[in-house]
């Protein structure tokens, strides 16, 4: 790839860099962060700090010796580009005016996108002489929106060989990390012998369990034995399903034909991280109405996002100047910090030597009326 001069003057940061197609093409991607405040019954302003853009996944856990009780703290900016744009949420949801309570409903809408979701205090389900019995919630101001608080979990080799990598686990497909369940006999008869005698003597001496805080009010949690889809509004871990299998067919074939390139059927969608009804298609423009529901101390809450959006006019030598329009693929709201970080990106088309971008309202953009 050739140099390409790039002049910002939208008062955000950028980043050019490259990445290679499923066809093993590389191309040159621009990405454009922007943070928000927060501003209730209006546009959001643009913050007067910016957030730096991030380079890789960050984790909250031991990634590295137990990967799967890993949640994503903050995903990577750097990506190939998604189908849609992901609306994620991240922090904490606190209770109106901080009363302690020990459960309330979560509403988030953003544009076409909507998901409401039930939280809880901390709570446990308990071993009893006719099965599990779910005990009372603690009252609480603030719950954390972290998978680890939702249904899943798994059970690692308590005494793994010293030289094993990975250890030997046993876990809940689409939510690795998360509370509440058990394996039953045909999870559990997916490992080698002495690892299930071992994991299952574990599971023998549990007298209680955590118990989700986060759930669907439409599927409640009850007991280790249901098998329920996990409920959250953060992003998802690249191993969990859904997401992972949206990667393609890692088998033998590929390894022999295709490695290091992306499987056949690789599905872009793997790239988005958001549960699948948190994506909006086609893109968010930018200027969509916010409803925040017991996620704030003070309420409700109505705004609208920025109706701003970075506008690049691009150059090269054989070429005659183009505007392009980067799309807005990602959208998180961090309700700590009362602020929106969205991320524009858009694909350089090769040849390119200059671009030159500037922040217009999103009611000037191309084919808004």
């Amino acid at each position: 790839m050739g140099v390409i001069h790039i002049e910002n003057h939208t008062g955000l940061p950028h980043l050019l860099y490259e990445k290679t197609t499923p066809a093993g093409v590389p191309m040159d991607i621009l990405v454009i962060r922007g943070t928000f405040d927060f501003a209730p019954d209006q546009a959001m302003p643009l913050s007067e700090e910016q957030s730096a853009i991030v380079l890789g996944d960050r984790f909250d856990g031991s990634i590295a010796t137990y990967p799967l009780q890993a949640v994503i703290a903050e995903e990577g900016d750097l990506l190939l580009g998604k189908p849609g744009t992901d609306v994620l949420l991240q922090g904490s949801v606190h209770s109106f005016e901080g009363q302690w309570r020990a459960s309330w409903p979560v509403e988030v809408q953003v544009g076409p996108v909507h998901k409401a979701l039930q939280v809880h205090g901390p709570r446990t389900v308990s071993k009893a002489l006719l099965g599990w019995t779910l005990g009372a919630a603690d009252k609480v101001e603030k719950v954390t929106l972290d998978y680890r608080l939702a249904f899943g979990g798994c059970f690692y080799d308590p005494e793994p060989a010293p030289e094993q990598t990975p250890i030997p686990s046993v876990s809940y497909p689409s939510n690795t990390a998360g509370c509440g369940w058990l394996p039953n006999a045909a999870e559990l008869n997916t490992l080698e012998a002495g690892v299930r005698q071992r994991i299952q003597a574990q599971i023998e001496q549990l007298d209680s369990l955590p118990a989700p805080q986060i759930e669907d009010p439409a599927h409640p949690y009850k007991t280790p034995s249901q098998r329920l889809h996990p409920v959250g509004l953060t992003a998802l871990a690249r191993w969990w399903q859904p997401r992972v299998g949206l990667q393609g067919t890692l088998d033998a074939q590929w390894l022999a034909e295709r490695y290091p390139l992306l499987p056949d059927d690789f599905d872009p969608r793997f790239y988005q991280s958001a549960p699948a009804d948190q994506v909006a298609v086609p893109y968010l423009t930018g200027d969509e109405n916010v409803r925040l529901k017991g996620c704030l101390s003070e309420g409700d809450c109505l705004m609208q996002l920025p109706g701003v959006a970075p506008l690049v006019v691009c150059e090269g030598a054989d070429a005659e100047p183009f505007v392009s329009v980067p799309v807005l693929d990602t959208l998180r709201l961090d309700l700590d910090q009362r602020q929106a970080v969205l991320l524009w990106r858009l694909p350089v088309t090769p040849g390119i030597n200059q671009i030159t971008m500037a922040l217009v309202s999103t009611a000037a953009l191309p084919g808004k009326a």
